[in-house]
């Protein structure tokens, strides 16, 4: 199903809207789907995800759990999942479509990444560290 098509499935009748329950789990979108622009939109909560889908210009509105989506920056998308970042660019993949979110490790448990801190203690960028495995340097 298309991601608008999920959306209106779930507001048929309560029967759907369990199945619409059920299919939001589902990690799989299909990549014939048309795309979504996706924003936080002002009038909105900032925990509320807007799709714009682009084809039919109709607008999806779907609430995800903290940390709030307009405190992040998206970073990029792949397989309908968003690569978002706080303000301390700890990462969080975010499928709009299921609701779905999985941190990623924090940046300074990478190897090979140093942050740097202004003297207030403000992330203000990053290090890293090469390592050539040709020469062990």
């Amino acid at each position: 199903l298309e991601i608008p098509d999920l959306f209106s499935l779930g507001a048929v009748c309560r029967s759907w809207h369990l199945i619409y329950l059920e299919a939001r789990r589902l990690p799989r979108c299909s990549p014939n789907q048309s795309p979504c622009l996706v924003y936080s939109s002002g009038d909105r909560d900032a925990d509320t995800v807007t799709l714009h889908n682009m084809s039919t210009n109709k607008l999806y509105h779907v609430t995800l759990s903290e940390p709030a989506f307009r405190t992040r920056h998206v970073m990029g998308s792949s397989h309908g999942w968003l690569i978002t970042a706080d303000k301390r660019s700890n990462l969080i993949l975010v499928n709009p479509a299921t609701g779905a979110q999985m941190a990623m490790p924090p940046p300074e448990t990478m190897n090979n990444v140093r942050l740097r801190y202004t003297e207030e203690g403000v992330l203000d960028g990053y290090d890293v560290l090469y390592i050539s495995v040709l020469f062990g340097f």
